[in-house]
């Protein structure tokens, strides 16, 4: 038997390698799924790496060393911290760094102090802007902004010495003997957000200057302690991927690393965690995209296996009158078709890559038994009919199977609708799959009668072709199943095509929401001020840069260049600031008079803001004395400062708290607190404060800026319209401007208020967060000039990389399967059209022939038949694809979608399946 069907392969060997085909076709529909998945994973995992912060991508080991006895600084950290970062495909950065002062000002503020650093590798990432990099002991670098700040160029000289605080005077005090330095370069960073820079920021002046040292010079200077830190980031390929499950072995390890001397610190496991729902949402929605197809692959399998079959049938009754036995005649009815299966199954399976994704085996197994279990059924059962029918070449009909089949298909649709429309699981993945199933089902089974019926209407008008076109189609039983095939393809990619479409534009739509401008640079500045006249002389038009500073539940803007909305702009910043109360020098002295003083310990304070954008510096004046005192503190306003504010801390209980006069005051108009008074008396200011310990009780600021903030806002303010903007210890004061319904990156839930005005009311300078929004047509020169001014980007980001960033996300990935399981439905509607499925009536119209028809119109019979076919099937898909997005649309998606990507779709789909089945059916067939 083995022998005899070997012969049957090679007689008919364009049977089998049809057969073939389509087997490889149903293992590459299934396969891809497994491929697609591990694909995407890729592209997860690059995405998440690209868009993730640095703290999210770089560990971080820092720890304070204190010197030994012989004043050196020891390698103990240096030397074990290192050891820490085993990380695989990690690459760590040595620093220290410790403060210092100069060495002529051996009792040093804050202000004063600078800081050396020594980074590992530094003349490598670095570009030089004057002079040259370090080369020998005693040289020293500096930022571009540092030596602004300190007035220094190549070529100076000066001396350092390391400093230790003093708590008792709060003040700082030399820890050794000078070191002189020499200024031998001015330096900026190559890129600054390179991932050699890590947390801290490329050359940041924060916690003041720094001397850039090589380690030669770094031990010539002696310190108390020197803070170091090892700053480990990624090599490209080392977060991917093959690496997920060591890093996320390491991460969980590390976390019990750190201890009294070192800490370990990194945010690499949200990383992680974050990829793996990404990727788990890939794979909640690859496998309903793909069954759907995989039944088409059967279904496509059981048409070509039954139509070889069925064009055998003869032979098969012959067989049968020779006395065969069953089981002989069931293996060669199946062995001419499991051959070329298996054969074919394996070549798909390798065309697509399949010996290299994991899981691609299951899916594959799943692919071939299904293929050779409708092959077996399919055979078997054609062959068991009796021999008369065989020899008649009769089917064996369906009864009312197909009714029975599309009834079930739409109470399973009816069923899934229902848990898309209520909650999700179950079938709820399917219900878009068996919403089309059962409209191709109801297509099939009422194809033909309606074939027949248009068919008997052609013959009594006299189109003959016609007739013979839709009664031939209505007689063959394989018709209507392809027509389910055909309905199901080109409705799935119709339907895919709606849904990707849909998608990608809300997913646009919500990255121009979130973004807020076409490019938005992460950027760091010493306060906000700074960042404010930064961003002013960089773009001093307006018109393409804009300073913002987020904070809780809102954004302050540089409002007068805000270009959102018509007249929110002066809503926000109605008009200029009063000029500020300036004060000058190293220190400030107040001249006041106390004729009212409850309580005897009650102290003050004053907050100033440096002009050349240094963060605001606390005044301490220490206890309020009766009677007339001048009070004299050090102050960081050599350069001139803006006086915030005079704070007293007063007492809580009922009464007149505190009443003084201000001699000669900086300023001569001030806003008092509620429920206290300031009185202008010529060059005197009479104050009366309230007692009580609410915050800003005892607050007195210059009336240079406004009393109440406006906003604009979403909704209302709280009950008590205080607002917390950056003093999170003293809200502000705030009046509901305007209400819109939605704000730029906040959406239908924020507030805006101006940067410039908030600044004013606040104490705290910080610009945390801090970032500047571009226009579309910002020069590229902005960014140098943005650098020039003391403003170092961190991070550049525009609207292309936040829809990039979405349609990354594993959601938007997992639906865009759906686009590529519509794809290979088309293509198995093809195959199927290809492989004969449409057995043509060749001996009914050569008996035609004879009767007298003529040979033009037989010849287009058959192609008419095959184009009726796909047209009918291509005006199903219409409704029935409607039909599936009104009843089952995820509920993301749902609304009116696009109709020109579906209706592109589906019409090149329409004329491809067109051509396929009019060259099918006009070939020459074998009888």
């Amino acid at each position: 038997m083995t022998a005899l069907v070997l012969g049957m392969l090679r007689s008919r060997l364009g049977r089998a390698l049809t057969v073939a085909l389509l087997t490889a076709l149903a293992t590459v529909a299934a396969v891809a799924a497994p491929v697609y998945v591990a694909r995407t994973d890729r592209q997860i995992v690059d995405a998440a790496v690209a868009q993730a912060s640095v703290s999210e991508r770089n560990i971080l080991v820092s720890g304070t060393v204190e010197s030994g006895n012989d004043g050196t600084i020891p390698n103990t950290f240096e030397r074990l911290g290192s050891g820490w970062l085993d990380a695989p495909g990690y690459t760590s950065v040595f620093t220290a760094q410790f403060a210092a002062q100069p060495a002529a000002v051996p009792d040093a503020d804050p202000e004063q102090l600078s800081r050396v650093v020594y980074r590992e590798g530094l003349c490598d990432h670095v570009v030089v802007v004057a002079g040259r990099c370090l080369m020998g002991t005693g040289d020293t670098v500096l930022g571009v902004n540092a030596a602004e700040r300190l007035h220094l160029r190549p070529g100076d000289a000066v001396e350092l010495t390391g400093s230790m605080y003093d708590s008792t005077n709060n003040r700082y005090l030399a820890a050794g003997p000078p070191t002189p330095l020499t200024v031998v370069g001015i330096v900026r960073a190559t890129d600054g957000t390179e991932p050699y820079w890590g947390s801290g920021g490329a050359l940041t002046d924060a916690g003041g200057p720094a001397y850039v040292v090589d380690r030669r010079t770094l031990a010539t200077i002696a310190r108390p302690a020197d803070l170091q830190t090892f700053d480990a980031y990624p090599e490209p390929g080392a977060i991917s991927v093959a690496h997920l499950a060591q890093l996320r072995e390491w991460v969980d390890e590390s976390e019990r690393r750190s201890n009294s001397g070192a800490r370990l610190t990194t945010e690499l496991g949200n990383l992680l965690d974050r990829i793996d729902a990404r990727r788990a949402d890939v794979r909640r929605t690859v496998p309903f995209a793909v069954a759907p197809v995989l039944v088409l692959a059967w279904a496509v399998i059981i048409l070509a296996v039954a139509a070889a079959t069925r064009a055998r049938r003869f032979e098969h009754g012959i067989i049968a009158l020779r006395g065969v036995s069953r089981p002989g005649r069931w293996w060669l009815a199946t062995g001419e078709t499991l051959v070329p299966m298996l054969l074919g199954a394996l070549a798909g399976f390798t065309a697509i890559g399949g010996w290299s994704a994991p899981g691609a085996p299951l899916y594959a197994a799943v692919a071939v038994l299904g293929a050779l279990l409708a092959g077996l059924v399919v055979g078997i059962r054609t062959v068991s009919g009796p021999v008369t029918a065989l020899l008649r070449r009769i089917d064996a009909r369906g009864g009312r199977w197909g009714a029975r089949l599309a009834a079930f298909a739409a109470v399973a649709a009816a069923a899934a609708t229902f848990q898309v429309r209520g909650s999700s699981g179950g079938v709820a993945g399917l219900a878009p799959a068996l919403v089309l199933l059962a409209a191709a089902l109801l297509a099939a089974v009422a194809a033909p009668p309606l074939a027949a019926r248009l068919g008997r209407l052609a013959l009594r008008r006299g189109r003959l072709t016609g007739a013979l076109a839709g009664l031939g189609l209505a007689r063959r039983p394989s018709s209507a199943r392809l027509l389910a095939v055909l309905v199901v393809a080109l409705s799935s990619l119709a339907f895919a095509a709606a849904a990707t479409t849909t998608a990608g534009q809300r997913r646009d739509e919500r990255a121009d929401r979130e973004m807020g401008a076409a490019t938005v640079l992460s950027v760091s500045a010493p306060s906000r001020r700074a960042l404010l006249d930064a961003v002013h002389a960089a773009d001093p038009g307006g018109r393409h840069a804009m300073a913002v500073v987020p904070f809780p539940g809102g954004l302050a803007v540089d409002a007068p260049r805000l270009t959102f909305g018509d007249g929110l702009s002066a809503l926000l910043h109605p008009g200029d600031l009063g000029e500020p109360a300036v004060v000058r020098g190293g220190s400030l002295s107040l001249d006041i008079t106390v004729t009212h003083l409850d309580r005897t310990d009650d102290a003050f304070s004053a907050v100033v803001a440096p002009l050349d954008g240094r963060p605001n510096a606390t005044v301490e004046f220490g206890a309020v004395r009766p009677d007339r005192h001048t009070y004299t503190a050090a102050a960081p306003c050599s350069g001139g400062c803006r006086l915030l504010q005079i704070a007293f801390r007063l007492a809580t209980y009922a009464g007149p708290a505190l009443e003084l006069t201000l001699h000669n005051a900086p300023a001569t108009a001030w806003q008092a607190p509620a429920g206290g008074t300031a009185t202008a008396q010529g060059a005197d200011v009479l104050l009366k404060l309230p007692p009580g310990p609410g915050a800003g009780t005892g607050v007195l600021r210059p009336d240079n800026g406004p009393a109440v903030l406006p906003v604009v806002s979403t909704g209302p303010l709280p009950p008590d319209g205080q607002l917390t903007v950056f003093d999170r210890q003293r809200p502000l004061p705030a009046t509901v401007a305007a209400t819109v319904p939605r704000l730029p990156r906040l959406g239908t839930s924020g507030l805006l208020v101006d940067l410039e005005y908030a600044d004013r009311l606040s104490t705290d300078s910080s610009a945390t967060g801090a970032q500047v929004w571009l226009a579309a047509d910002a020069p590229p020169a902005l960014l140098d000039a943005l650098a020039a001014n003391g403003v170092t980007v961190t991070e550049r980001r525009t609207i292309a990389d936040a829809r990039a960033a979405l349609a990354g996300e594993g959601s938007a990935l997992g639906l865009r399967f759906y686009l590529v399981a519509g794809l290979l439905a088309v293509v198995l509607a093809a195959a199927a059209l290809l492989s004969g499925t449409v057995e043509g009536s060749s001996g009914d119209l050569r008996a035609l022939r004879a009767q007298g028809l003529a040979a033009r119109r037989a010849r287009v019979v058959e192609p008419l038949a095959a184009v009726l076919l796909v047209a009918f099937a291509g005006v199903v898909a219409v409704p029935a694809t409607v039909a599936a997005w009104a009843a089952a649309a995820p509920p993301e998606l749902r609304g009116v979608p696009s109709l020109g990507p579906p209706a592109l779709a589906l019409g090149a789909a329409l004329l491809v399946l067109a051509a396929v089945a009019v060259v099918t059916a006009a070939r020459p067939r074998r009888p």
